[in-house]
C-alpha cells in the first residue's frame, strides 16, 4: 500500500518519492514508531493548512523528513552507529535513501531533509531554520502534546480524529524504552540533548557527564574561576 493522498480530511502530498519513503518507513520501523511518524506527517499538514508562512513550502521535503525522522532512534536499528546522535544517524540514513531512490533531488533539497531530521528534537534551533525544517519539528511535537500545542492550532477533534485512525497505544512507553536504550548502549551521544533526561531518571549507572565547552575550546588547564 502506498501513501494516501488524504487522511482525516487533510490533503497530503502524493508523489512517487513520497510513496517510496512511506514504504521505507513502514519496512524499517516497528508499528508503534511507524504510527508516530505517520501521525506527525499528518499533524504537520494540518498546521501548514493554517499557517500562511507554510503555504508554499516543499511538501515532498516535509513528508519525507517526517516519515524518516526516527529511523535510528532504536539503538538496535541497522541505521544506528555507536558514536552519533540518533537524529544524525537518521538524517544520514534518509540522505542515503534519497541519493539512491530520488536522484532528481538537488543538494538543497537533500540538505533540507537532513536538517529537518537532524534538528527535529532541537526546536529552539529548528524554529529559526527554513519553514520545511520548522514544520517537521512542529508536527512531531504535536504528536506528543496534542491540543496542548501552543497557539491553539490543533483542536481536540483534529487530534482525536488522527489518533482514532492511527492509535498511540504504547507510544510513551516505547519512547521511554528507546531513549533508555540509547543511554545504556551509546551514552556518549546523549550528554548534550534531551535523551540525557531519560538516562538520569531511569537508567541505573548512567552518568550525566557534561562536555565542558571551555575545556574543549581553551584546554583543560585554562584558568579556573570567575573573570574579574
Amino acid at each position: 500500500m502506498g501513501s494516501p493522498s488524504s487522511f482525516c480530511g487533510v490533503t497530503l502530498v502524493d508523489s512517487p518519492v513520497v510513496r517510496l519513503a512511506f514504504e521505507f518507513a513502514k519496512e524499517n520501523l516497528d508499528e508503534v514508531s511507524f504510527r508516530h511518524v505517520y501521525r506527525s506527517w499528518i499533524f504537520g499538514a494540518i498546521l501548514a493548512s493554517k499557517i500562511p508562512a507554510f503555504a508554499k513550502i516543499n511538501f515532498e521535503v516535509h513528508a519525507i523528513s517526517t516519515l524518516l525522522h526516527d529511523l535510528a532512534w532504536d539503538h538496535l536499528s541497522s541505521f544506528s552507529t555507536p558514536d552519533k546522535r540518533f537524529e544524525v544517524d537518521g538524517a544520514n540514513a534518509a540522505r542515503k535513501f534519497l541519493e539512491r531512490e530520488a536522484p532528481q533531488f538537488d543538494n538543497r533539497q537533500l540538505q533540507l531533509v537532513w536538517d529537518s531530521i537532524a534538528l527535529h528534537a532541537t526546536p529552539s534551533i529548528a524554529q529559526h531554520k527554513e519553514p520545511e525544517v520548522a514544520l517537521c519539528t512542529m508536527g512531531i511535537t504535536v504528536d506528543f502534546l496534542g491540543s496542548r500545542f501552543p497557539g491553539g492550532l490543533i483542536t481536540d477533534d483534529e487530534y482525536n480524529a488522527v489518533v482514532k485512525e492511527l492509535p498511540s497505544v504504547d507510544f510513551k512507553e516505547s519512547v521511554k524504552r528507546k531513549m533508555c536504550g540509547l543511554c545504556a548502549n551509546k551514552p556518549e551521544t546523549t550528554y548534550d540533548n534531551f535523551v540525557r533526561d531519560f538516562g538520569e531518571r531511569f537508567v541505573v549507572g548512567y552518568s550525566a557527564r557534561v562536555i565542558n565547552s571551555v575545556d574543549i575550546l581553551l584546554g583543560a588547564d585554562w584558568r579556573r574561576g570567575p573573570v574579574e
